[in-house]
């Protein structure tokens, strides 16, 4: 009966030790990164699996819900961009097994800075957890990239303000 009882209380204790990833090294993180971008968080939305926006601040991400919060960026400056020229606004979709609520993560996360490490054209962030870093680590970043960032100013185009664009529409070169 005793391991009966072990036995459930194991099973039981799965779903409520939540999502979690085990952290990545930022040298590893921005070796990965295909583009790299300082930004501003300047929206946070969510879509359901039809890809239709969802307005209810209580709408949920996680295992077992169809959900996607993403960050909509100004990009500020270009680190690093291993491909095409970026847009001056990006979107990125956030890994969907996250346990966030719309409107916590919309206080937490809008108008907030930082570097940003993505792999280019999906603008994923190259690894769930740890993708956005403080601005303070953007001599270490530099470092580990082995070059020094390029500073590329903003066209201040709005055209990028719900979806990525198509690789001609919205570009400018990345130096």
């Amino acid at each position: 009966m005793k391991h009966l009882l072990i036995l459930i209380c194991l099973i039981l204790s799965g779903p409520a030790a939540g999502t979690s990833v085990p952290p990545k090294p930022l040298a590893e993180m921005v070796e990965e990164a295909d583009c790299i971008v300082a930004a501003t968080v300047k929206q946070v939305s969510m879509v359901n699996a039809r890809g239709r926006p969802v307005a209810d601040r209580n709408a949920r991400t996680g295992p077992g819900l169809k959900n996607q919060i993403r960050f909509h960026l100004e990009v500020e400056d270009v680190l690093r961009s291993k491909g095409a020229a970026l847009p001056s606004r990006i979107v990125v979709p956030l890994w969907t097994m996250w346990h966030y609520e719309l409107g916590a993560i919309t206080n937490a996360a809008q108008g907030s800075t930082g570097i940003f490490l993505l792999k280019c054209g999906s603008f994923e962030p190259v690894y769930p957890a740890g993708f956005q870093r403080p601005l303070s680590e953007r001599e270490e970043i530099e470092r580990l990239m082995g070059a020094t960032a390029v500073e590329v100013p903003v066209s201040g185009s709005d055209r990028n303000a719900g979806e990525n664009p198509s690789p001609s529409v919205g570009r400018r070169p990345a130096r």
